[in-house]
């Protein structure tokens, strides 16, 4: 996959990364809605400090939506990027969340899996490795990230260049 859509990919992948929780919802949606939100505002309304035109990006007018397309992603960018979200996922979530993806996959020629706190991290890593090579042949290919925000970072302020956001896309 190449072009724009990437960029677009791998912006919403590094502010996922950087996005926190404002608190630990008590459902679902209410982290829905602050992902949304958050990228909706960095992507079209912050100065990215040039980074669009380091990337050959464009300057905002990304549409991010919720609960949008034929597999309902739960937060959409520009019809190119889904995003599943899960709160607190557990085992008993896994093989829906599989589901998904595979659903995401038909949809989305790119797709993050989202955990909002983690009870199950070998099930999560069971997912990970499974989707890990995409899904799909050649230029129809998905390419897949899978993302863990902790719960004891719920709260704090967004972690912009603090490193290469791998401690938070491994869990750490």
């Amino acid at each position: 996959m190449f072009g724009e859509g990437n960029q677009t990919y791998q912006k919403v992948v590094e502010l996922a990364e950087a996005w926190r929780p404002a608190k630990d919802y008590g459902h679902e949606s209410k982290f829905q809605n602050d992902l949304s939100d958050f990228l909706d505002e960095q992507l079209n309304e912050q100065n990215t400090g040039g980074m669009d035109g380091i990337m050959g990006g464009r300057d905002g007018g990304y549409v991010v939506s919720r609960e949008r397309g034929n597999s309902r992603g739960d937060v959409v960018i520009d019809d190119v990027v889904g995003i599943e979200m899960k709160r607190h996922f557990d085992n008993g979530k896994k093989k829906k969340l599989r589901g998904q993806l595979e659903d995401y996959a038909d949809n989305y020629p790119y797709v993050i899996a989202l955990t909002c706190g983690i009870d199950d991290m070998d099930g999560w890593r069971e997912l990970e490795n499974k989707f890990s090579g995409g899904r799909g042949m050649g230029m129809d290919q998905t390419e897949f990230t899978f993302i863990v925000k902790k719960r004891e970072n719920f709260g704090d302020p967004h972690d912009f260049g603090s490193g290469s956001g791998m401690g938070d896309l491994l869990g750490f």
